[in-house]
């Protein structure tokens, strides 16, 4: 399995308690967010929730590129 670097922005971050974390894992960036929204409840489907693989932005279809950092980006409200 692939080593990644993963990290929490706003309500994922609260959810989670952490920042960040290093997880191993082989799939689609959906198909791990899904086993962090079993492991740490989130309340967002995929659906809304956005993907950064090396500070670029990517699509949830996408194969986990290895050893990357991973950012999922919540819907941000503001004004």
């Amino acid at each position: 399995m692939s080593t990644i670097n993963v990290h929490y922005f706003a309500s994922l971050r609260e959810a989670s308690g952490l920042s960040h974390e290093e997880i191993s894992f082989e799939g689609t960036y959906k198909e791990l967010y899904l086993n962090l929204v079993q492991k740490y409840h989130f309340n967002l489907p995929p659906e809304m929730v956005m993907v950064a693989v090396n500070d670029e932005f990517s699509t949830m279809d996408e194969v986990v590129i290895p050893h990357s950092k991973v950012v999922f980006i919540p819907p941000v409200a503001g004004g």
